[in-house]
Protein backbone atom coordinates (compact mmCIF):
# COMPACT_ATOMS: atom_id res chain seq x y z
CA UNK A 1 0.00 0.00 0.00
CA UNK A 2 1.14 3.55 -0.67
CA UNK A 3 0.04 6.40 1.55
CA UNK A 4 0.76 10.06 0.86
CA UNK A 5 -0.41 13.57 1.45
CA UNK A 6 -3.81 14.49 0.01
CA UNK A 7 -2.77 18.05 -0.86
CA UNK A 8 -2.76 18.78 -4.57
CA UNK A 9 -0.06 21.47 -4.44
CA UNK A 10 2.92 21.49 -6.73
CA UNK A 11 5.14 20.32 -3.90
CA UNK A 12 6.55 16.78 -4.28
CA UNK A 13 4.49 14.32 -2.30
CA UNK A 14 6.37 12.18 0.20
CA UNK A 15 5.53 8.52 -0.02
CA UNK A 16 6.26 5.50 2.08
CA UNK A 17 5.59 1.82 1.56
CA UNK A 18 3.80 -0.26 4.13
CA UNK A 19 4.11 -4.04 3.82
CA UNK A 20 1.26 -6.08 5.25
CA UNK A 21 1.95 -9.73 5.97
CA UNK A 22 -0.52 -12.24 4.51
CA UNK A 23 -2.98 -14.11 6.73
CA UNK A 24 -1.34 -16.96 8.58
CA UNK A 25 1.96 -15.20 9.07
CA UNK A 26 5.02 -16.47 7.22
CA UNK A 27 3.71 -18.19 4.08
CA UNK A 28 5.48 -21.43 4.95
CA UNK A 29 8.63 -19.91 6.40
CA UNK A 30 9.89 -20.84 9.84
CA UNK A 31 10.82 -18.12 12.31
CA UNK A 32 14.06 -18.53 14.29
CA UNK A 33 13.33 -20.10 17.64
CA UNK A 34 13.79 -17.85 20.64
CA UNK A 35 15.00 -19.05 24.01
CA UNK A 36 11.47 -19.64 25.31
CA UNK A 37 10.51 -21.85 22.35
CA UNK A 38 13.78 -23.62 21.50
CA UNK A 39 14.25 -27.27 22.37
CA UNK A 40 11.84 -29.38 24.40
CA UNK A 41 10.22 -28.81 27.76
CA UNK A 42 11.21 -31.38 30.39
CA UNK A 43 9.31 -30.48 33.53
CA UNK A 44 7.57 -27.27 32.56
CA UNK A 45 10.36 -25.18 34.08
CA UNK A 46 13.46 -26.25 32.16
CA UNK A 47 14.18 -27.12 28.52
CA UNK A 48 16.68 -29.40 26.83
CA UNK A 49 18.20 -29.48 23.32
CA UNK A 50 17.77 -25.71 22.99
CA UNK A 51 19.93 -25.71 19.86
CA UNK A 52 17.19 -27.63 18.02
CA UNK A 53 14.42 -25.85 16.14
CA UNK A 54 11.43 -27.77 17.47
CA UNK A 55 9.02 -25.91 15.18
CA UNK A 56 10.35 -27.81 12.17
CA UNK A 57 9.43 -31.17 13.71
CA UNK A 58 5.76 -30.13 13.66
CA UNK A 59 5.69 -29.51 9.90
CA UNK A 60 4.62 -31.90 7.10
CA UNK A 61 8.13 -31.55 5.68
CA UNK A 62 9.57 -33.11 8.82
CA UNK A 63 7.11 -36.01 8.57
CA UNK A 64 8.08 -36.91 5.00
CA UNK A 65 11.81 -36.41 5.66
CA UNK A 66 11.72 -38.67 8.71
CA UNK A 67 9.74 -41.27 6.73
CA UNK A 68 12.30 -41.16 3.92
CA UNK A 69 15.15 -41.53 6.39
CA UNK A 70 13.64 -44.43 8.34
CA UNK A 71 12.62 -46.44 5.27
CA UNK A 72 15.95 -45.77 3.53
CA UNK A 73 17.85 -46.84 6.64
CA UNK A 74 15.84 -50.07 6.95
CA UNK A 75 16.48 -50.85 3.27
CA UNK A 76 20.18 -50.24 3.75
CA UNK A 77 20.35 -52.59 6.73
CA UNK A 78 18.47 -55.36 4.91
CA UNK A 79 20.65 -54.99 1.82
CA UNK A 80 23.86 -55.25 3.80
CA UNK A 81 22.71 -58.04 6.11
CA UNK A 82 20.92 -60.34 3.66
CA UNK A 83 21.98 -59.23 0.20
CA UNK A 84 25.77 -59.05 0.36
CA UNK A 85 26.14 -62.83 0.03
CA UNK A 86 23.98 -62.89 -3.11
CA UNK A 87 25.12 -59.60 -4.59
CA UNK A 88 26.81 -61.27 -7.56
CA UNK A 89 23.74 -63.37 -8.30
CA UNK A 90 21.39 -60.39 -8.08
CA UNK A 91 23.67 -58.38 -10.35
CA UNK A 92 22.67 -54.91 -11.50
CA UNK A 93 19.44 -54.83 -9.49
CA UNK A 94 21.30 -55.15 -6.19
CA UNK A 95 24.05 -52.70 -7.14
CA UNK A 96 21.60 -50.10 -8.45
CA UNK A 97 19.40 -50.22 -5.37
CA UNK A 98 22.36 -50.12 -2.98
CA UNK A 99 23.81 -47.08 -4.76
CA UNK A 100 20.45 -45.30 -4.93
CA UNK A 101 19.65 -46.02 -1.30
CA UNK A 102 23.06 -44.87 -0.07
CA UNK A 103 22.99 -41.58 -2.00
CA UNK A 104 19.40 -40.68 -1.15
CA UNK A 105 19.75 -41.68 2.51
CA UNK A 106 22.88 -39.58 2.95
CA UNK A 107 21.35 -36.48 1.35
CA UNK A 108 18.07 -36.85 3.24
CA UNK A 109 19.88 -37.24 6.57
CA UNK A 110 21.95 -34.10 5.93
CA UNK A 111 18.84 -32.09 5.00
CA UNK A 112 16.91 -33.40 8.00
CA UNK A 113 19.75 -32.50 10.37
CA UNK A 114 20.18 -29.00 8.91
CA UNK A 115 16.45 -28.26 8.90
CA UNK A 116 16.06 -29.41 12.51
CA UNK A 117 18.83 -27.14 13.77
CA UNK A 118 18.54 -24.09 11.52
CA UNK A 119 15.38 -22.25 10.49
CA UNK A 120 17.47 -20.11 8.15
CA UNK A 121 18.64 -23.19 6.26
CA UNK A 122 15.08 -24.46 5.96
CA UNK A 123 13.84 -21.10 4.66
CA UNK A 124 16.68 -20.95 2.11
CA UNK A 125 16.96 -24.54 0.87
CA UNK A 126 13.42 -25.91 1.13
CA UNK A 127 11.86 -23.54 -1.47
CA UNK A 128 14.89 -23.90 -3.78
CA UNK A 129 15.21 -25.83 -7.03
CA UNK A 130 17.60 -28.27 -5.34
CA UNK A 131 14.86 -29.80 -3.19
CA UNK A 132 12.53 -30.18 -6.16
CA UNK A 133 15.12 -31.83 -8.42
CA UNK A 134 16.56 -34.01 -5.65
CA UNK A 135 13.20 -35.45 -4.63
CA UNK A 136 11.92 -36.12 -8.15
CA UNK A 137 15.24 -37.71 -9.16
CA UNK A 138 15.25 -39.79 -5.96
CA UNK A 139 11.69 -40.92 -6.67
CA UNK A 140 12.57 -42.03 -10.18
CA UNK A 141 15.75 -43.79 -9.05
CA UNK A 142 13.98 -45.65 -6.23
CA UNK A 143 11.17 -46.83 -8.50
CA UNK A 144 13.57 -47.95 -11.24
CA UNK A 145 15.96 -49.64 -8.80
CA UNK A 146 13.06 -51.41 -7.06
CA UNK A 147 11.83 -52.77 -10.39
CA UNK A 148 15.31 -54.06 -11.28
CA UNK A 149 15.75 -55.61 -7.84
CA UNK A 150 12.32 -57.25 -7.92
CA UNK A 151 13.17 -58.92 -11.25
CA UNK A 152 16.57 -60.08 -9.99
CA UNK A 153 15.18 -61.40 -6.71
CA UNK A 154 12.44 -63.40 -8.41
CA UNK A 155 14.68 -65.02 -11.02
CA UNK A 156 17.65 -65.70 -8.73
CA UNK A 157 16.34 -66.29 -5.21
CA UNK A 158 12.81 -67.64 -5.58
CA UNK A 159 14.08 -71.14 -6.41
CA UNK A 160 16.21 -71.27 -3.25
CA UNK A 161 13.28 -70.00 -1.20
CA UNK A 162 11.12 -72.89 -2.41
CA UNK A 163 13.77 -75.60 -2.03
CA UNK A 164 15.76 -74.54 1.08
CA UNK A 165 13.83 -74.42 4.40
CA UNK A 166 14.40 -71.21 6.34
CA UNK A 167 15.91 -69.35 3.38
CA UNK A 168 15.58 -65.77 4.65
CA UNK A 169 17.27 -63.80 1.88
CA UNK A 170 14.24 -63.94 -0.43
CA UNK A 171 11.71 -62.44 2.05
CA UNK A 172 14.27 -59.83 3.11
CA UNK A 173 15.01 -58.74 -0.46
CA UNK A 174 11.29 -58.75 -1.24
CA UNK A 175 10.77 -56.37 1.68
CA UNK A 176 13.55 -54.16 0.32
CA UNK A 177 12.02 -53.56 -3.08
CA UNK A 178 8.52 -53.15 -1.63
CA UNK A 179 9.89 -50.50 0.75
CA UNK A 180 11.74 -49.03 -2.22
CA UNK A 181 8.46 -48.48 -4.05
CA UNK A 182 7.00 -46.86 -0.94
CA UNK A 183 9.92 -44.48 -0.35
CA UNK A 184 9.93 -43.64 -4.05
CA UNK A 185 6.32 -42.49 -3.77
CA UNK A 186 7.14 -40.55 -0.60
CA UNK A 187 9.98 -38.77 -2.40
CA UNK A 188 7.54 -37.91 -5.17
CA UNK A 189 5.13 -36.39 -2.65
CA UNK A 190 8.03 -34.50 -1.07
CA UNK A 191 9.00 -33.15 -4.48
CA UNK A 192 5.47 -31.90 -5.10
CA UNK A 193 5.45 -30.20 -1.69
CA UNK A 194 8.80 -28.55 -2.40
CA UNK A 195 7.60 -27.40 -5.84
CA UNK A 196 4.45 -25.89 -4.34
CA UNK A 197 6.51 -24.13 -1.68
CA UNK A 198 8.95 -22.80 -4.30
CA UNK A 199 6.16 -21.41 -6.49
CA UNK A 200 4.48 -19.79 -3.48
CA UNK A 201 7.61 -17.76 -2.77
CA UNK A 202 7.85 -16.27 -6.27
Amino acid sequence: MVFGSSKSSGQPVSMRQVYISPPGGNSGYLTPANRAEAGFSVCGMCRCCTCMHAGFLKTPTAAVKITEFVIGFVCQLLLLQYGMKYGKDLGMGYSAFLTCSSACLLTTSVLLFCYAFSARTYNSVRPSLFEVVFNFVSSGLYLAASTLLATSVYFNLYYFYKTIPGFSAYPAMTAVYVLGYIVGIVHGVDGCMALKFMRAQR
